[in-house]
């Protein structure tokens, strides 16, 4: 009997022991396991977030285009066009190393421009200065002007150089929805380059077409608003020492 109870009591040891381990697992071990297994959930989750944040900004493409009010102005304006199918956020705007905080939506395969950006601190009031421009989006893609650099001159006002096209600039005060042509022309073959019917709505204060032009020579540039020509150049000479020209036309 005597050794029959000491065995029992063996017996009994190894079963609280047992339980004790098994508590000790489920209490520790097993939580451990889930708390990795959801931490590496978490992670792969986020990998695959990022990949298609990655995928998002290479396939993020707009066109942007920074240009003044008039010639003589001391503000710019930034179109931009997107190319995308997406909306694309433009976070903040660059002016040499100037950065403004600004937020602009463009819609999916449309476009969209800001108000006018005050560069009164920026340009000189005596000498020339070299402008350059570029956006930053949401997505971290940085995209310069098409037409950088611009020039400006305290004497002369904005020009620039590089790529021979002619720079149509539409000002307007007021809202709603009105209907601009414009066209370019060989002067002397009278070849169309552009005839595009450019719609403003809502409260867009402003916009820029620019054309490209394959060779230098004469061309004829005309703005037609509602029906009614508002701008007619039959003469506008482009060179390799003035590769292109800009039109302002206010309404």
């Amino acid at each position: 009997m005597l050794f029959s109870r000491y065995d029992s009591k063996d017996g009994i040891s190894t079963v609280l022991g047992m339980l004790i381990f098994i508590g000790i697992l489920f209490t520790c071990v097993i939580p451990l396991f889930l708390y990795v297994n959801q931490v590496n959930s978490y992670y792969d989750q986020a990998v695959i977030e990022m990949e298609h944040i990655d995928e998002d900004k290479q396939r993020e493409m707009i066109d942007v285009y920074a240009y003044p009010f008039s010639n003589t102005s001391k503000a710019i304006y930034v179109y931009v066009k997107n190319q995308c199918p997406f909306s694309v956020d433009v976070i903040r705007i660059w002016v040499n190393d100037h950065c403004y905080n600004y937020t602009l939506k463009v819609p999916g395969l449309g476009w969209n421009v800001t108000e006018a950006i005050d560069l009164t601190g920026i340009l000189p009031t005596q000498g020339n200065i070299t402008v350059n421009t570029k956006v930053t989006t949401r997505r971290g893609n940085i995209i310069s002007s098409l037409v950088n650099p611009l020039y400006y001159s305290a004497a002369a006002g904005w020009s620039s150089s590089g790529t021979l096209s002619i720079n149509v600039v539409i000002n307007r005060d007021h809202q709603g929805t009105e209907t601009f042509n414009i066209k370019v022309t060989k002067a002397v073959s009278e070849e169309v380059i552009c005839n595009e019917n450019i719609r403003l709505i809502g409260n867009t204060k402003s916009y820029i077409k620019t054309v490209c032009l394959p060779q230098t020579g004469a061309y004829h540039a005309t703005v037609t608003y509602n029906g009614l020509q508002i701008y007619d150049n039959t003469n506008i000479q482009i060179n390799y020492e003035f590769p292109n020209y800009w039109v302002y036309v206010s309404v």
